[in-house]
């Protein structure tokens, strides 16, 4: 399911799912000159994992974060939130 899409000029898709196991799959795509400036490249993906053994403990977590913030969420805000409370993860990227 895409959960995010800004077609600017400086285009994100985040796309949330479940794979069979349980897992829950976070996964972006960068494009635009400001994603050629930083990494060289067109574009940038990536994507957070997260066991099923952990999913319950992250959406509290990320709900308590978005109930007591104005802004909005980003994939960045998930990945702190992971690390910063020590929950099982494995974080990939490519450009």
């Amino acid at each position: 399911m895409e959960i995010y899409r800004n077609d600017g000029l400086e285009f994100t898709s985040i796309i949330s799912e479940f794979n069979p196991d349980g897992t829950l799959n976070i996964s972006g795509h960068d494009m635009g000159p400001l994603v050629e400036r930083f990494w060289g490249d067109e574009d940038y993906e990536y994507d957070l994992f997260i066991p099923k053994e952990s999913v319950e403990t992250f959406l509290l977590k990320f709900m308590h974060f978005a109930f007591n913030n104005e802004k909005e969420a980003t994939f960045s805000d998930c990945k702190s939130i992971l690390e910063e409370n020590e929950i099982d993860h494995s974080f990939n990227h490519w450009a």
